[in-house]
């Protein structure tokens, strides 16, 4: 029988075992779940990574150094490591996700920092701030995450408006970097870059015209060099020509058009020649250069490489060369001088010939057959330099060109100095010869007797002196002399008068001739 009082205590009841997470997990699954999606926002807001490499890390800090285009941060430097090479720095940047389209091959960076270059300085701003990597945008479609820095800040962003144009000049002379392109005296452009060729035999200068000057850019247009003072000494008078300061100091550039009829459009990139000076670069093309040779038989000092070649006042070519060789068979040095002749120089010489077209040859025949000949000439009295004349000389013995030789030989006639300094010896001769007859002429004997002849002079001069004084005696009028001669006087008065009363009766009785005179008469 069961016992009564055991029905009063309470039983357990077993229940299931519950299989969910426990609620003091949730707190930290809470916590993961928000990581996760703060790591996930980081993410996908996260801008994207490029690295950029600089020849020094100068002026940038990791964590400090900003990245910034047009004045808006749009990155920040993570890292600085060597590159492999060793040579160069590898920086490690952050981008922010706004900019990662911009983000193209042909984007440039740079560090922005003080500088100071001719006239110019920059990055002022930054002694204060700091230094920053500066970033210019591309035009390219091209995505890409590794870029080499620029030295210093491009002159001339991608996205200005205008074209670039290539120079070509034998030196550099003043132009550098950042040089002003001048156009009627206004800054147009700039000089981008320059290099020299591959074999040394130039300068390439790269430049830049903005919009919309860089229209004015044409087949006729001509480039050269307007740094410092333009002189010229003409007929009108002394010009001194000056460009800006700044061209003074930095250098410029300056173009025109030569000819707007002859003008035709260029593409970017066209290519051009930069002169030295202004009328170089105005006058007309050499098409075609001939090389001849001048043979002098006398001194050529003074003449130099790139003297002129002229002909009566136009340039028509250089001087190339300047040597001399032994004519063995007359035994002299006799003096070559080598000249590029540009005919096209003397297309204003018009010719007509049977209404054909004339060669060169044929023109610098017909013009040596004329009597053209070659002369050395003083070019400029003080420094003495002399340059190669071609004029017309009448009566020079007849000569003509070898065109079968390796070089034509262009007939040559002695210079003005030359004349000058044969005049100078023949004078110098008559002199000599004129001293030595002065030398042999007894000076002694010729004294004694020059006094012989004057003490002789001296008593015809006191005889003509007594014979004046024995005239001015008779001549007084008291003299004997002027009485006799007043008597004579009155004498040939009287019968002057009779005579003139014989002829009055004979006019009016001409009978008395050959009757006689009347007796009542």
């Amino acid at each position: 029988m069961a016992d009564p009082s055991l029905d009063d205590i309470p039983f357990a009841i077993a229940e299931p075992k519950k299989t969910g997470i426990p609620l003091i997990w949730a707190v930290p699954l809470i916590a993961i779940l928000v990581g996760i999606g703060l790591v996930v926002k980081t993410v996908t807001e996260r801008g994207p990574e490029i690295f950029v490499v600089f020849k020094t890390a100068d002026g940038i800090e990791p964590g400090k150094t900003k990245v910034r285009h047009k004045n808006v941060e749009i990155g920040v430097v993570e890292e600085v490591v060597l590159a492999h090479a060793t040579e160069n720095v590898e920086v490690k940047i952050r981008m922010s996700k706004s900019v990662a389209h911009l983000l193209v091959d042909d984007v440039r960076f740079w560090v922005e920092k003080p500088r100071i270059s001719g006239t110019s300085v920059e990055g002022l701003g930054t002694l204060l701030s700091g230094a920053y990597i500066g970033m210019d945008v591309g035009k390219s479609g091209r995505v890409e995450r590794k870029f080499k820095g620029l030295d210093r800040p491009p002159l001339v962003n991608i996205t200005e408006l205008g074209r670039r144009f290539l120079l070509q000049a034998k030196q550099l002379g003043s132009i550098e970097t950042g040089s002003q392109i001048y156009f009627r005296r206004l800054a147009v452009g700039q000089v981008v870059r320059y290099e020299m060729d591959k074999d040394g035999g130039g300068i390439n200068i790269e430049i830049f015209i903005k919009a919309p000057y860089d229209s004015f850019i044409n087949s006729e247009t001509r480039f050269w060099e307007s740094s410092g003072f333009d002189v010229e000494l003409s007929a009108a008078g002394l010009r001194v020509d000056t460009q800006s300061l700044n061209s003074i100091l930095a250098g410029g550039i300056t173009f025109a058009t030569r000819s707007k009829r002859e003008a035709k459009p260029v593409e970017a990139n066209a290519s051009f020649q930069l002169y030295e000076r202004r009328e170089e670069a105005m006058t007309i093309d050499d098409v075609e250069a001939i090389a001849m040779r001048l043979v002098f038989n006398e001194s050529v000092r003074g003449l130099v490489i790139g003297a002129p070649v002229d002909f009566r006042g136009i340039e028509v070519g250089k001087v190339t060369s300047v040597g001399g060789f032994l004519d063995q068979k007359l035994g002299v040095v006799k003096m070559v001088v080598d000249i590029d002749f540009l005919p096209s120089r003397l297309r204003f010489i018009r010719t007509e010939r049977l209404a054909k077209t004339m060669s060169v040859r044929d023109g610098l025949d017909q013009l040596v057959g004329g009597g053209m000949r070659a002369q050395l000439r003083t070019g400029n009295l003080l420094s003495g330099q002399l340059l190669v004349s071609l004029d017309f000389h009448k009566g020079s013995p007849k000569a003509s060109i070898d065109w079968k030789s390796e070089l034509p030989e262009l007939p040559t006639i002695p210079g003005a100095l030359v004349g000058l300094g044969d005049q100078a010896q023949e004078l110098m001769k008559s002199v000599n010869g004129l001293l030595k007859k002065l030398e042999a002429i007894p000076v002694e004997r010729l004294t004694e007797e020059v006094s012989t002849v004057v003490k002789s002079l001296d008593q015809a001069l006191l005889t003509l002196d007594k014979t004046m004084q024995s005239i001015d005696r008779q001549l007084a009028e008291d003299s004997v002399l002027q009485t006799d001669l007043r008597d004579t006087l009155n004498e040939v008065e009287r019968a002057a008068s009779a005579a003139r009363v014989w002829l009055e009766y004979q006019s009016r009785h001409p009978e008395s001739l050959l009757m006689g005179k009347p007796k009542e008469e």
